[in-house]
C-alpha cells in the first residue's frame, strides 16, 4: 500500500512543477519577438492542418476504389455496406468522341460487369445496375455477398459554400495512382443546378471519385475539367442530385443504358449576321463532334473582301474554342480553307476572340466549340465587322 502522506505530497509536488513549467512556458511563449511568435503560430496552423487532412484522408480512403472496365479505368465510391459503389457513367459508356464514332456509336454496348479495386488491394466484381437519366452522368454499381463494407456519408444538400475547404481522392491518370489526395476550394457553385466548381486538382481518371468536406463527407461527384493540364476549373456533380439518383437506384428507377449521347436530329448550320449582336447557344449532348471529341456549333455569314472582323465567345462553363474558315468553290466542290483558329483570348482569360481580314467575298464557317473532350454548357458569341 501506498503512504497516503506520500501520495498526497507527490501529487502537490507534481502540480508545482507543471504550475511552474507552464508558467515558463508561458513566459517564453510572451517573450518571443514577433518574428519567433508569428512561427510558432504558422506551426500550430500547420499542424492542424495536417492532422485535418490525415483525419479526412483515413476517413475516407477504405470506401474509395478504382473502376476498371477493358478500355480504361475511373474512380467510385461506397456508398453501401451490402456493395452499391457510385461512379460517372461515362466511366462505364463514354460518350462519342468523333462524328465518325457517334454513327456507329449503341448506347446499349457497355460492360455489364467491372472490377473494382479497393485500397488494400482487394479486387471484386460489381454488376453494372443503371444509368442516370435525362443525360445525368452518373451510374450505380452492385458487389454481391458483402456486408460490412466501408461507406461513406453524404453531406446535406446544400450544406456546401464557395470558399470551403475541399478534398478529392481517387485515381488519375493511371491505376497505379490510386489514392491519391488532393485539396482546394470550392470556387464557384451554379445557381442554376448546383454544380460545384472547385480547384482540387483532378485528371482523367478521377471520375466518378469523391469531392468531400472538411468532415469527410461527400459533397459532389467529380466529374470533369478544363484544359489538358489541369487548370484548377474543376466540376462535381452536386450530393443534391447524387442523392436524388440514389433513391431512384434503391427503387430501380435507373436507365439500362448510358443518356450522355443522345442524337435527335442532324446538327444544322446557324446563320450570324456581323453586327455585333449577342447569340447564345449551348454546347451539348447531340451536337455534332469533332475529332477531338469536343461538341461544336457551326455558323454561317455573307462576308466581303477586306473586311476585318471580330469574333468572340465567351462561356463560365466551357473552356471556349473559335475557328474560322472560308468556303471556296471549286471544280471539286465546296472546299473549307481555315483562316484562323483560338482558344484563350489573352493571358488568365479563357475566352475565345478571332481578329481576321477577309480575304475574298463569299460564305465563311464560323465553328464554335470546346477545348477539352465532352464538355457541354452555354456560351455567347458575337461577331462584328469594319467595312
Amino acid at each position: 500500500m501506498i503512504n497516503k502522506r506520500f501520495s498526497k505530497l507527490g501529487t502537490l509536488t507534481l502540480c508545482t512543477v507543471f504550475a511552474l513549467t507552464g508558467i515558463n512556458t508561458v513566459e517564453q511563449i510572451l517573450s518571443l519577438d514577433g518574428r519567433e511568435a508569428g512561427h510558432y503560430n504558422r506551426v500550430l496552423a500547420q499542424t492542424s492542418d495536417e492532422q485535418l487532412n490525415r483525419r479526412v484522408y483515413q476517413k475516407a480512403s477504405p470506401a474509395v476504389v478504382t473502376v476498371k472496365t477493358e478500355t480504361g479505368h475511373g474512380s467510385g465510391f461506397v456508398i453501401s455496406q451490402d456493395g452499391l459503389i457510385l461512379t460517372n457513367a461515362h466511366v462505364i459508356k463514354p460518350p462519342p468522341r468523333s462524328e465518325e464514332e457517334a454513327k456507329t456509336y449503341k448506347p446499349s454496348q457497355f460492360p455489364q460487369v467491372v472490377t473494382v479495386v479497393f485500397s488494400d488491394g482487394r479486387k471484386l466484381s460489381a454488376d453494372v445496375m443503371g444509368f442516370g437519366k435525362g443525360g445525368l452522368d452518373l451510374a450505380i454499381l452492385k458487389i454481391h455477398r458483402q456486408q460490412n463494407l466501408r461507406t461513406l456519408a453524404l453531406a446535406a444538400p446544400g450544406s456546401a459554400k464557395v470558399g470551403d475547404r475541399v478534398f478529392a481522392l481517387g485515381t488519375p491518370l493511371d491505376a497505379k495512382f490510386e489514392g491519391t489526395f488532393t485539396q482546394g476550394n470550392i470556387t464557384r457553385i451554379d445557381p442554376g443546378d448546383g454544380e460545384i466548381q472547385h480547384n482540387a486538382v483532378i485528371m482523367g481518371g478521377n471520375s466518378g471519385g469523391p469531392l468531400l468536406n472538411s468532415q469527410g463527407q461527400v459533397i459532389g461527384v467529380n466529374t470533369s475539367g478544363i484544359g489538358k493540364l489541369n487548370t484548377g476549373m474543376n466540376f462535381s456533380i452536386p450530393v443534391s442530385q447524387v442523392q436524388s439518383f440514389i433513391v431512384a437506384a434503391r427503387k430501380k428507377d435507373v436507365s439500362p443504358v448510358s443518356t450522355l449521347f443522345t442524337r435527335t436530329q442532324e446538327p444544322s448550320i446557324r446563320t450570324i449576321t456581323l453586327n455585333g449582336q449577342v447569340i447564345n447557344g449551348s454546347l451539348s449532348k447531340g451536337d455534332r463532334i469533332l475529332k477531338d471529341g469536343s461538341f461544336a456549333d457551326v455558323y454561317q455569314f455573307q462576308g466581303k473582301k477586306g473586311q476585318q472582323v471580330v469574333i468572340e465567345m465567351t462561356s463560365q462553363k466551357i473552356n471556349p474554342v473559335l475557328s474560322l474558315y472560308q468556303v471556296v468553290e471549286s471544280a471539286e466542290g465546296e472546299q473549307i480553307t481555315p483562316i484562323a483558329e483560338n482558344d484563350d483570348k489573352g493571358p488568365g482569360d479563357f475566352n475565345a476572340q478571332i481578329t481576321a481580314t477577309l480575304p475574298a467575298d463569299g460564305v465563311f464557317l464560323i465553328m464554335a466549340n470546346s477545348l477539352d473532350r465532352g464538355e457541354i454548357g452555354d456560351y455567347s458569341l458575337r461577331a462584328n465587322a469594319q467595312p
